[in-house]
């Protein structure tokens, strides 16, 4: 059944459950806050130590690391020889 329309101001019910849900996010660190856009040109929004956020790409630098790939819910940095995959904290 569809929801009544709400006034231009106000937000779904919907909307508002799924965008405020609650996490167990550190307080420290590098944080994967999520991941978006289009196949050819996925981006991630990440936390970084000093709270800031920033949305990254494929091939930038960010926390000293070197972003590898990014995919639907993760992405892997480049930690020295190795690849390191990342994903966002659980939703409780």
């Amino acid at each position: 059944m569809a929801q009544p329309q709400p006034k231009s101001n106000e937000t779904p019910t919907l909307a508002a459950e799924h965008a405020t849900r609650q996490a167990d996010i550190p307080e420290r660190g590098l944080i994967l806050l999520g991941t978006f856009g289009k196949d050819s040109a996925p981006q991630a929004l990440v936390r970084l130590p000093d709270g800031a956020t920033r949305a990254i790409a494929v091939g930038d630098a960010v926390n000293g690391k070197i972003v590898l790939a990014i995919e639907t819910g993760r992405l892997a940095l480049r930690v020295g020889d190795m690849a390191e995959w990342m994903e966002p904290p659980a939703f409780r």
